[in-house]
């Protein structure tokens, strides 16, 4: 490696790029899909209840007066409206109106940075997305036809469904609008005597997240890039070593006529695909570090370091793979042939 150093080095250079490929590509799946279930996971609650006909989805469901009174005792109930606010200087955002109760253990879980939402009508607790776009404490937005005017009391953090922000406010706020229909009731853990009615369905979390529009198909399509980029660096490997192999092959009859053993010229190649493969992941963690300070709070791009480790291991891996093929012609390698004895 140290004598054809401009061989190896485009080696190296070509995993890093694909490497670094493979990290922005996984950073914009975790952040994508955090955009899309953020607020549900704040929750931290354990099961949905919604209307059995709803398909899992919350904007479907509704639940009737009776079902709710049963489900409320020991869940938490939830409202939910799609909607455009503005403020008076003209600021807009696309939202998620969800109504809760201030007790719940919804709001509970949720980090607040000023105050909690109340009972007050036209009170609301927003993402932290507001204030990045210029909303204060204290400003009124105005919900998008109707004369409805809700004043910002507090930011929360990691308060997006299906890549919106949200707004959580009371039930008297959204009732003109949803007409005081609850969507939803949420349990943090489903009481063992409870007697759940036919007319709903009960959703464990992450069975709930995989049916939020767009979820599910947006996590395949990213997966499946995600699983031909390995695919890529696999063949790639393969292909650059089994040329460097073939070229070396006069130099390894030569080592096996000295008396150096085939096994320890497959683990010395091994070792550089390791080595080449090292040293690739590692700036391309770098740079993707770098890539996501710098880029624009637009893009939902999240490095999470578990995400980063396990696709680093995974490219090694994939290179050491890469190896078999020219470590196949090691091993096949006759000295006395290779230098005409």
């Amino acid at each position: 490696m140290l004598h054809e150093k401009l061989r190896y080095g485009l080696i190296v250079a070509l995993i890093f790029l694909v490497s670094y490929l493979l990290i922005i590509l996984s950073g914009l799946a975790t952040g994508l899909a955090n955009l899309n279930k953020a607020a549900v996971t704040e929750w931290q609650a354990n099961k949905i209840v919604l209307n059995r006909y709803a398909e899992g989805k919350l904007p479907q469901s509704f639940l009737s007066p009776a079902v709710v009174d049963i489900l409320s005792k020991n869940g938490s109930k939830v409202s939910q409206y799609s909607t455009l606010v503005k403020s008076a200087s003209g600021l807009k955002e696309n939202v998620q109106l969800i109504a809760v109760d201030p007790e719940s253990f919804i709001v509970k879980n949720l980090q607040i940075t000023n105050v909690r939402p109340s009972e007050n009508i036209n009170e609301g607790l927003v993402s932290d997305k507001f204030k990045k776009d210029g909303f204060k404490i204290g400003d009124f937005i105005q919900v998008a036809n109707s004369d409805i005017k809700i004043k910002i009391t507090g930011f929360t953090p990691r308060a997006t469904l299906s890549a919106l922000p949200v707004v959580y406010t009371s039930f008297q706020t959204i009732k003109p609008l949803n007409g005081g229909v609850i969507n939803a009731v949420v349990f943090r853990q489903v009481p063992k005597n409870i007697k759940i009615p036919r007319e709903v369905e009960q959703y464990p979390i992450p069975q709930f997240i995989d049916k939020l529009p767009g979820y599910n198909a947006q996590q395949l399509t990213f997966n499946f890039m995600i699983g031909f980029l390995y695919i890529i660096i696999l063949i790639v490997i393969s292909i650059f070593l089994y040329i460097l192999t073939v070229q070396k092959l006069p130099n390894l009859g030569v080592l096996k006529a000295q008396g150096i053993s085939t096994q320890y010229l497959v683990i010395s190649t091994l070792f550089q695909s390791f080595i080449m493969s090292l040293i690739g992941v590692i700036l391309a963690i770098i740079l993707s570090e770098g890539t996501a300070v710098v880029l624009p709070t637009e893009v939902p791009i999240t490095i999470d370091p578990g995400n980063t480790l396990i696709t680093g291991l995974g490219i090694i891996i994939t290179s050491l793979l890469g190896a078999l093929i020219p470590i196949r012609q090691i091993t096949k390698a006759d000295p006395y042939k290779i230098i005409g004895g």
